[in-house]
């Protein structure tokens, strides 16, 4: 049997980029795509715009209510179905346009990674497992890209809605208003710790995700050895624990993102 080598060590400096880095590094598979990412944040900005409406329209009706006035039985409720028509308009162009987005860089970057691997010598696969390497090319991408593209989807919605209904909050009464900026610092600390925390875990569900990889892959390889030596029932806890890991590791990224 020949004796595994030692896995390479990592890329100079791998370890000194930070978020922010890699984040802009993945943004330029998003380039090719443009005309379509663009198409997405118009959605999202159509569908911002309608919660003013909304809210503007709400207010139009506590108004006339106020004022003992009669509410209109067809403008009411035709205005109601336009702005929903219009938000699920906006949501289906947001949604559907940066998932399109998000697939074509996931399959760039598979394509990337699988070319790169056929590169490699043969020193690397001596000293890597190969569920570790499938699972980066299989569940880690598919980890990485959607994360950059959630962020990116809750980033351009939420932040163009917030910052249409704060518009039209200071247009009502720009001192009120002000009272909402103080909690920014309060925001930024927890979305700071938070995105952190999910970089932390999400490396730590990659790696659980590895060993789940790795024992089914050596289990079902080796079927014939595991059957020979009644080694099932290792097998069966082995792959338990690596499973539970995942689990935990998963479970505690749940949590993370429920409490932010």
């Amino acid at each position: 049997m020949v004796e595994p080598q030692p896995p390479l060590p990592p890329v100079t400096g791998a370890r000194d980029v930070n978020g922010w880095q890699v984040y802009k590094r993945l943004l330029t598979y998003v380039r090719p795509h443009l005309s379509l990412f663009l198409l997405s944040i118009l959605g999202f900005i159509i569908y911002a715009s309608t919660q003013a409406a909304f809210v503007r329209l709400m207010e139009y009706i506590v108004d006339i209510i106020g004022k003992g006035g009669d509410i209109s039985r067809i403008l009411i409720p035709a205005a109601l179905v336009g702005i929903f028509v219009v938000r699920g308009l906006g949501s289906f162009l947001g949604n559907y346009y940066i998932a399109l987005v998000a697939r074509s860089v996931v399959f760039q970057l598979r394509t990337e990674m699988f070319n790169h691997l056929m590169k490699l010598p043969s020193v690397y696969f001596d000293g890597n497992n190969s569920g570790y390497t499938i699972s980066k090319v299989t569940y880690n991408v598919e980890q990485v890209t959607g994360a950059a593209t959630d962020a990116l989807k809750v980033i351009v919605r939420e932040g163009f809605t917030v910052v249409i209904l704060l518009g039209y909050l200071f247009y009502l009464n720009w001192r009120l208003s002000l009272v909402f900026l103080l909690v920014g610092p309060l925001i930024g600390l927890v979305v700071s710790y938070a995105s952190k925390r999910f970089r932390r875990l999400s490396r730590r569900i990659q790696n659980s995700m590895g060993d789940v990889t790795h024992v089914a892959s050596e289990a079902i390889n080796g079927y014939r050895v595991v059957r020979t030596f009644g080694g099932e029932e290792y097998e069966k806890r082995r792959f338990r624990d690596a499973a539970d890991k995942n689990m935990t590791q998963s479970m505690k990224m749940v949590l993370t993102s429920a409490i932010s």
